[in-house]
């Protein structure tokens, strides 16, 4: 199926996912990608209630907060865990971390969407309990929410959460994360909320896949890569935000920083959680053939998808609006396989034309879309291809698919 364009490193350790940039630039606080890897790129709208110079009292405040920022990084420490992920290979390939808040003793975990966006795994870190695999529950991509279980686990420390409503300008604040990735203790940064209800409009490093979120928390406290889903916490250590955004300019860390307020994160978590049929939430993961693929009519309009693939259309199918196979029968034309999927088992290649699945036509991609909606991880499907050789048929066993 057509994927998002999220980028991991092909590193021996995690690159965290970057921050996203603001202004000069706004990624997203995850590490990911070729260099320190792909980032959301964003701009900010010139809205919300700011300030520039902090007060006296809120520079009183912030003195106090810093001679105890060990005693609240102490508290909650221990219900934040560092997240890895592997990501898909028609993701880009390599690995990516971000940071996560445990939610419940049994091992619910919150973090940003973007944290485990195109993940095939994804593994959490837990102080004091070491490495484990962890599952999706859901995603919210609109509020760039999701939430994961670690199971096999009791009594793990929460985080408390406090309303986002009493975080007005000039609140001291303790930010905290898997800042560059580094693993260990997460890293610990003060600085007070400079603005609250900032909207920012983010996209990926090419400037596509755009997304706009609101209501944001402004900080001045430093954001870096790896940073994402960790906690933006107040003077008790209680969490009023998730840490999602930093601006910088090719640093890797920034003064200007957002975070998605405590109380929409705890409302989508519960909304997650409670598999509240709502539109935007995606539960557990999709059904997954494994192949990249495009309409025939996009080839014939002249769009080349491939990129690095290349041309994969040497058999003389040609370029028409739709892809002549043997028997005449329109249909969709695989760009590229996922090295490690189902169809790459059942021994699909780039370059064949997918014309049916379990009997239905499959004339766009729309249709396989629609298709595919139905079916589950596990489940075995019958696809009519045209290859080079003439019309086969596959059986393939479904896979799971990257995380949404």
């Amino acid at each position: 199926m057509t994927r998002s364009d999220l980028r991991g490193e092909s590193a021996e350790t995690p690159a965290a996912r970057r921050p996203r940039r603001l202004g000069v630039m706004l990624s997203l606080a995850a590490l990911s990608g070729g260099g320190l890897g792909s980032a959301l790129v964003a701009v900010m709208t010139n809205n919300g209630v700011g300030a520039g110079a902090p007060s006296e009292q809120a520079t009183r405040l912030l003195a106090s907060t810093a001679t105890s920022t060990g005693a609240i990084a102490k508290a909650i420490e221990p219900a934040i865990v560092n997240v890895n992920t592997t990501l898909d290979p028609l993701e880009g390939g390599g690995r990516a971390a971000g940071t996560g808040m445990i939610l419940s003793a049994s091992g619910l975990i919150v973090t940003n969407n973007h944290v485990v966006q195109g993940a095939d795994s994804v593994e959490v870190t837990i102080p004091g309990h070491g490495r484990h695999a962890a599952t999706v529950i859901g995603t919210d991509p609109s509020q760039d929410v999701a939430v994961i279980k670690v199971s096999g686990v009791s009594g793990l420390p929460t985080v408390h959460f406090a309303s986002s409503s009493g975080a007005t300008v000039g609140t001291p604040v303790v930010a905290i994360g898997n800042a560059l990735a580094l693993g260990g203790a997460p890293t610990v940064t003060t600085g007070i909320i400079s603005a609250t209800g900032r909207t920012i409009t983010a996209s990926d490093s090419t400037g596509a896949n755009t997304e706009t979120l609101h209501g944001m928390l402004q900080t001045d406290a430093p954001i870096a890569p790896g940073d994402s889903g960790g906690p933006l916490v107040n003077a008790n250590a209680d969490v009023i935000g998730m840490d999602t955004a930093a601006a910088t300019a090719g640093t890797s860390s920034s003064s200007v920083g957002f975070a998605i307020p405590s109380t929409r994160v705890q409302r989508v978590a519960q909304e997650i959680v409670g598999h509240k049929d709502l539109p935007g939430i995606v539960y557990g993961r999709q059904a997954f053939i494994g192949v990249e693929v495009i309409d025939s009519s996009e080839i014939g309009s002249g769009i080349n998808p491939y990129g690095p693939f290349g041309n994969p259309f040497g058999f003389g199918y040609g370029f028409g609006p739709v892809a002549t196979t043997p028997n005449g029968t329109p249909g969709i034309v695989i760009a590229a396989v996922d090295p490690n999927s189902a169809a790459a088992r059942a021994g699909l290649r780039s370059g064949d034309v997918i014309m049916a699945v379990d009997g239905e036509a499959t004339p766009t991609t729309t249709a396989l879309s629609k298709i595919m909606q139905a079916k589950k991880p596990g489940q075995v499907i019958t696809i009519e291809v045209a290859t080079t050789n003439g019309t086969t048929t596959f059986h393939v066993t479904l896979g799971s698919a990257p995380i949404d």
